[in-house]
Parts: structure tokens; sequence; C-alpha cells
């Protein structure tokens, strides 16, 4: 079957899915609430409401699924080979550097970005014949933003066209820029990413790392969108637009930073406690002129001439009422030297010979009454940062993601390239393996509170219903503990969230279950997903924990994944999941016992429908259990794939 006919039966089906959901849920709010109890039966039909819109983006986002095919390379172009390190084996880095070395490309230079600064790893660059670079004295004190401030620090010392980033792990096939660079003769194409590969994942994927439907079909589906995303590493990026991206964001975070700054400033010139009409004057008109540097910014004015404006106002304020103070004090020893006071006349007597230096220093002391952190506020220097020009973004721990959404707003394009050209290494231990996905869950959901993609200007319709789909579905961890305890509390109390377990049910909800799964099966076909559905729902406790970190305000932190595997087994990390396995299992004996007996809160119906559902959420559930226990087969080891 050719290519545009399966994907005629796919858009066929898709609207017959949606179609069949959204009659579902009318049924559902319209007919079959438990009026008795709503406690119950409305949070779980706005869960199933979540699923059938994370559904529809789903399906959405491959209405346009893009198979490419590499193009030529150009004549000449010249490559920076980024390999960012930190702590890992320098054995391994030594492997992908020697790999870089022998990347085919005539114009390119390889540097290993040491964020550990070990003597070790700077002589093996230099054995190998590849530059090095650590962080220099300017970074003492200032925030390293992890790998995108080792990233960003390596960006101002090299000079290449694009930039290949490799994690230290990731072996690159000698074919990697042969493959990609033709994609950058659309002026406009900011990074091509390719597919990350693992070779070291043990017989039967416990841990559920490969991800062949993301690298694949998904990435395929918003590359169709012109949303394909930046995942760290095997891409090649412009360096052009990233210093673009650097700049623009450079002077967002300076007006913002401005206009911060002139609000504290003008809540600090309200409050001065200024008595006298002189004073009051000179109040007024300090506001005044804020006024004029908030409405000249607002039409475009350099947020350098405003800031130096403001600055001034506060230093001729700052003046005068220095000015006035002096003149009081000059009053007050005037009558004293007149009354006899000799100590008084010899100080009215100073005053006046140096009253305009003391007025200065006075003014200096910020005699305004405006703090030094108010008026920092508007320093456009961004002392605070090593490098005040960052390309990559370094607001977020999942900066790829976050780059791409900027790059993309800023009306760049995007390539995903589904072909192997780099192999690395996964987690191989459950515990491991979770603080990988709670970084990048956590990081993506900062995405939406910093960068908010359905309001961020710059963006195509489609491309912010692509990002929010992969922020949304980070939510999930609230809907799957309902799919997961709905049976639980029926087995237990007879409580249902729907009015009847009974046909009527059966003849609404089966038809979307049906095509939802089929719509599914062509979106994989030729890829095994089992295991990766088994972990959306299982690792349910995890997504929950991201969104309430992230909601909390805690702010989540860049954590190197472990390359090694470490040991002993993680029980304690799945105790939710075996907690609701076994009172699945306990509820199924209960509820049975309780039909037997007579109680007439059960019916037949009900304890198959549930039993079903509960069997079929334990299956899913076993998955990370397994993992937390696995030990991997006696003899078995990971072996490279060999590039052509």
């Amino acid at each position: 079957m050719s290519v545009t006919a399966r994907r005629r039966i796919f858009r066929i089906i898709s609207v017959l899915t949606i179609g069949a959901g959204y009659q579902y849920l009318v049924w559902r709010y319209a007919f079959s609430l438990n009026l008795d109890a709503l406690w119950l039966s409305i949070p779980f039909v706005l869960a199933e409401t979540y699923g059938i819109l994370d559904m529809t983006l789903f399906l959405l986002m491959m209405w346009k699924r893009r198979e490419r095919v590499s193009l030529p390379p150009p004549s000449e172009a010249s490559v920076d080979v980024f390999i960012t390190t930190y702590n890992e084996d320098p054995a391994l880095v030594e492997r992908t550097a020697a790999a870089a070395c022998a990347i085919r490309w005539p114009d390119k230079r390889v540097f290993i970005l040491d964020d550990g600064s070990r003597p070790g790893i700077e002589k093996m660059a230099e054995r190998l014949g590849c530059g090095y670079i650590a962080r220099g004295a300017d970074w003492t004190g200032k925030p390293r933003h992890a790998k995108a401030g080792n990233v960003n620090n390596a960006l101002v010392q090299t000079t290449g066209d694009f930039i290949l980033i490799l994690d230290a792990d990731q072996i690159p096939s000698p074919r990697i820029l042969e493959r990609t660079l033709g994609y950058f003769d659309d002026p406009l194409c900011a990074f091509v990413q390719t597919p990350q590969f693992f070779y070291n994942i043990p017989p039967g994927d416990p841990f559920g790392t490969d991800a062949p439907l993301f690298y694949g079909p998904i990435l395929q589906g918003k590359d169709g969108w012109n949303a394909a995303f930046f995942c760290g590493s095997n891409a090649v990026l412009r360096r052009d637009a990233l210093m673009r991206l650097g700049v623009t964001a450079y002077a967002k975070e300076v007006e913002g930073s401005l206009r911060r700054g002139l609000k504290a400033i003008r809540k600090g010139i309200l409050g001065l406690p200024l008595e006298g009409v002189e004073r009051e004057a000179v109040k007024t008109e300090l506001l005044k002129r804020l006024g004029e540097v908030r409405r000249s910014l607002k039409r475009g004015q350099l947020p350098g001439t405003a800031s130096d404006e403001i600055l001034e106002a506060i230093k001729e304020a700052g003046e005068a009422l220095a000015a006035y103070d002096l003149a009081d004090i000059g009053s007050t020893l005037q009558s004293l030297a007149g009354e006899g006071d000799e100590a008084a006349g010899m100080a009215y007597s100073a005053l006046r010979a140096d009253g305009n230096a003391l007025a200065g220093y006075l003014a200096r002391l910020g005699s305004v009454g405006i703090s030094p952190q108010e008026i920092g506020g508007i320093d456009l220097t961004r002392g605070g940062e090593a490098i005040p020009v960052q390309a990559l973004d370094t607001g977020s721990i999942t900066e790829d993601m976050a780059t791409a959404l900027r790059l993309h707003a800023l009306g760049y394009r995007s390539v995903y390239h589904n072909e192997i050209l780099a192999q690395g290494l996964a987690p191989e231990d459950l515990g491991t393996s979770l603080k990988q996905r709670l970084r990048w869950a956590q990081g993506t959901i900062q995405v939406l509170f910093k960068e908010n993609p359905l309001t961020l200007p710059g963006l195509t319709v489609p491309q912010r219903l692509m990002y929010f789909a992969t922020i949304f579905s980070y939510f999930s961890g609230f809907f799957n503990l309902l799919l997961v305890g709905a049976p639980i509390l029926w087995f237990f109390t007879g409580i249902s969230p729907v009015a009847a377990w009974n046909m009527d049910l059966f003849y609404h909800l089966a038809p979307f279950l049906i095509l939802n799964r089929v719509a599914f099966m062509l979106v994989a076909r030729g890829f095994a997903v089992w295991r990766s559905e088994q972990y959306n729902l299982a690792l349910f406790p995890l997504w929950i924990k991201a969104v309430i970190s992230v909601l909390s305000k805690k702010p989540p932190t860049f954590v190197v994944t472990d390359k090694q595997r470490q040991q002993g087994t993680y029980l304690r990390l799945v105790w939710p999941q075996v907690a609701m396995i076994a009172a699945t299992v306990f509820g199924i004996a209960f509820a049975g016992f309780s039909l037997v007996s007579g109680n007439s809160n059960y019916q037949v119906i009900g304890l198959v429908i549930n039993s079903f559902w509960g069997v079929y959420n334990c299956v899913l559930l076993s998955s990370v259990v397994r993992a937390a226990v696995y030990q991997p087969p006696s003899g078995w080891s990971p072996r490279l794939r060999i590039f052509e």
C-alpha cells in the first residue's frame, strides 16, 4: 500500500475516532453521571474528557506526518562538533571524541566541553587533536545553567557555521554531517534533529527506554507542522540562528528587567515621606519623568536610553533633595550661632564653604529614598550572568525543547531526519531511569509557565498545539490515577462513576475504544510500542510528582544521567504501583465474595467489567514492578552498532 493510501485511511479513521469520542462524552455528561456519587462521577468524567482531548491532539499531530529523504550536502560549510561532558568516565568521552574526529567532513573542529574542568580530559583532547573548552574565571560565583551554560560558553569561543551537539556517550556515525547538512540550504532551517538510539538496552527493554514511537511517528508528525523538537543531542544547529536567538532573548530579558525596575522605582517614589512644597515638587517631577520614560519605551525607545534617562532623573532629584536638606540644616545652624553657639557657627561656616560637595555626597548616598536594589533593577549589563547573551535557553532544565520553541517563534524552521546516525547509553537501572524521566517532565512543564506556547508571539496555531500536546501529556498522571483507582473503589464499596453498568455503556464506549485502537495501530505500524504503552500508565505517580513540584515553585535541578548500572533493587520507588496491584487483586476477591453473599451493591456485569479493567491495569503496572527487581541476563553485554 502506498504512503498516500495509508495516510488517507488514517485520516478517515482519525475523523471517525474523534467523532466517536465526543459522542461518548456527550452521552456521559448528559445521561450517565452517577448522581448519587457526584464527588466521584464528576472527576472521573473530567478525566475521560482529558483523555479524549489528549487523543485528539495526538491524531492531529499525526495528520501531516512527514517522512524525509536526505538532501545533498553543501559544497562547503564549517562545523564545530561539541561533546558535552561533566563527570562521565574519561574512556567513554574518549570513545565519543575519537568517533567525532572520524566524521567525514573536511571543515570541522571537534571540541570537548568539559564542565568538570578535569586535567585528564584536557590532556586526552590534546592527544586526540580536539579542542578543549572549560569554564573560565568569569563563571565564578555566577549561575552555571548546567548543559545549556556549557554550550553557551563554547558558542562564544568558536566560529563554525554549524554546531553538531553530542552527549558524552553518543557515538556518531562518520556520515552524520553528510546526511544532515543538506537541509540547511533552506536559510530558515535552524536545526536538524536525528534519533537517539541506545545500544545498551537489555533484552525486553525492562525500563521502557526505547522510544520508537517518539523518535519516529511523533517527531515525524510534529515535523509535518514545522514543530519538530531539538532533543539536546545528535542534532546540528545553525550558529546564526542560535546567536540571533541569544540576542533576541537578551533584549527581551533586558526590557523585562527594565520594566520591573521602573515599577519598583515608581513604588519607591510614591512611598517617599517628603514634607514641604519644594520636596513634593521634586517628587512630582520625578514621577513625571518616570512616566515619560515608560511611555517612550512603549513607542520603541531603546532600553539603554531609557535606563540612562531614569538614572539621570534620580540623580537630579537626589541632588535637589540633598540641597533642600542642607538648606534646612544651614538655617538651623545659623539660628543657633545667632544665639551664641560657637560650635554651630563654625559648622555653619564649613557648610557654606563645602555645601555643594556635601550635597553631591548625600545624593550619592540615596537621599531620594530609593534602595540600591531598585536602581539595580534597571542595570542592563546583566552583571549577574557570566555571559550576558545566552543562545540556548537557561530558564528550563529541558533547555533543548525551550530553545526549539523560541527558534520557531522567531520564524525559523526545523527538520527531523529519521535515520540513526549516533548511538549512546541509556539508564541501566530503574532508579536512574526515573530520575531522568522526572527531569524531562519537570522541564517540559516549566516551559508552560515560563513561555506558554499557547500565547507566545510568533508561533503558528499548529505549532502552538504541537508544543502544548507534549506539555499536556505530562498531566496524565491525575487522569491515570482515576483510571486505576475507580475499579478498586468499586470492588470495596460498589460505588461507580457511571449511573449503571449496562449494555448502553458498552454501545457508546466500544466504538470509540475500537476506532482509537485501530488509529494507534496505524500510527505504530512496524514499531514495538507495547512497553511504552505500559509505562505511559505505570508512571502516573512520577507525572503527578513532576506537576506538583513545578506548581509548588520548587526549582528542579539538572542531574547528569548515570552511564553505569547502579546496584540494588528499587521496589521502594514503585510502592504506589505495588499497592494498586495488591488492592486490585484483593478487591476482585472481596467483590466476588460480596456478590455471592447477596450484597445488592454488586452486579455480575459490574464485576465482569471492573475485573477486566482492573486486570488490564495490573498488567500495565507490573512493568515497573518487574523493572524494579530486574537483573540483566548472565553473560549479556551491550554491543555497538556498526556504522557504514
